[in-house]
């Protein structure tokens, strides 16, 4: 009888340590979860609060140059100019360049606007330029621009099927338009009482009826288009339908 006792008590001790240390395991994993989501919000929040709200956002063209000027006084004018951290060139009544080895040959400055030049960016271009400067002891508001390098909307084409219905009359065009850049470019349609957004488009002609379409590709820094005419020619069962131009 005690043993029995002594049993059930054991088990209901087993039981309540069980439970105990599973509530306990689970509070851990809990709470790491909450920490780890807490800890990817504190990044988000300090790169929010450490990112410069006055900083212009530049979208340039691979091979396209980058001014960058101090329009300050020029009266006693000491000017620094800096690339994701490292400062590449400084002014003061005259050009000093540092670093030559971040942009080679590609730097020009000019004393007339007291600027300095990046040409012929690259990707590799792409990070934040700071222009510092001072004068008489009086420091001026940092200047700072975020510099992205894009390559410009290649290629452009039109690509097309075509269907015929004998029972409608009609023959059916389907339209997608191909181009390649950086960020992905956007597309636009028009011609044919056509004006429209997308890559894809769809047409129905009637026999004899033609139609010219033009697909627009555009994104942050260029555009280009192409054109393509179409005709739909009814035939008799069996035969080619549509003709393209």
């Amino acid at each position: 009888m005690v043993s029995l006792l002594c049993d059930q008590v054991l088990s209901v001790w087993d039981e309540k340590m069980l439970r105990s240390l599973l509530f306990s395991l689970n509070m851990s994993i809990f709470q790491e979860s909450c920490c780890s989501i807490l800890g990817v919000l504190l990044v988000f929040l300090l790169q929010g609060l450490c990112a410069d709200p006055d900083a212009e956002v530049v979208h340039k063209a691979v091979g396209d140059s980058l001014e960058l000027i101090a329009d300050y006084p020029k009266d006693n004018l000491e000017v620094k100019w800096i690339y994701n951290g490292t400062e590449f060139a400084e002014y003061q009544n005259d050009f000093k360049k540092f670093k030559s080895e971040l942009f080679h040959d590609r730097l020009k400055m000019s004393k007339d606007n007291i600027s300095v030049t990046v040409t012929d960016l690259r990707h590799q271009d792409s990070g934040t330029f700071s222009i510092v400067a001072e004068s008489k002891g009086e420091k001026y508001k940092t200047k700072v621009f975020v510099l992205h390098v894009h390559d410009r909307i290649t290629g452009v084409q039109i690509e097309y099927n075509d269907s015929w219905s004998q029972l409608n009359n009609i023959c059916t065009f389907h339209f997608r338009c191909l181009a390649s850049g950086d960020p992905n470019p956007s597309y636009s349609w028009t011609g044919h009482q056509v004006k429209t957004q997308g890559s894809h488009l769809n047409i129905s002609l009637r026999p004899a009826e033609s139609a010219t379409l033009n697909c627009t590709a555009n994104n942050t820094i260029s555009v280009k288009y192409t054109t393509k005419t179409v005709m739909c020619i009814g035939k008799s069962e069996g035969q080619t339908f549509c003709v393209r131009s």
